[in-house]
């Protein structure tokens, strides 16, 4: 071979040592950045368990007697006809049990509010906030309905 030829030959074998030595850096910073990756992705799981259970060990810690005083509230609410209802029987009219009220206002506002620790009179608020923003109650009460969220 000729001198030109064999220096070509040393410049390419240069370059692919350096291309190659990149390339192992990169590498090597890159499963750096995964394992990292990982271990903070491990540790966002661990903490979601844990709200989980914490939002599962606040709604296990609510009151029945509290939660039967929202129940009865909701009864009156609904049996009062200046701010209510106004139906007989308020969440029994009619001989049947409204299970829709107790599900919507009860389960959906009054215990996610004492799950968030807010006072009882401020959950009872929610539930009553609640059902001011019907159409049912607006068409009862056009004057005291509240606009939809």
């Amino acid at each position: 071979m000729n001198a030109k030829t064999e220096d070509r030959w040393a410049i390419a074998v240069r370059v692919m040592v350096l291309v190659a030595t990149v390339s192992s850096i990169t590498a090597v910073l890159e499963a750096r950045a995964i394992r990292g990756l990982r271990s903070e992705l491990q540790t966002l799981r661990s903490e979601r368990e844990q709200a989980k259970a914490g939002l599962n060990t606040t709604w296990a810690a609510q009151s029945a007697d509290e939660f039967g005083e929202a129940l009865r509230w909701l009864n009156g609410f609904y049996g009062d006809a200046a701010e209510g209802f106004g139906r007989a029987g308020g969440l029994c009219a009619g001989g049947e049990l409204n299970t829709g009220a107790i599900a919507r206002f009860a389960v959906e506002s009054f215990l996610p509010a004492r799950a968030a620790r807010r006072s009882m009179l401020d959950s009872l608020d929610a539930m009553r906030t609640a059902i001011r923003r019907t159409d049912e109650y607006r068409a009862v009460h056009p004057d005291l309905a509240l606009p939809d969220k």
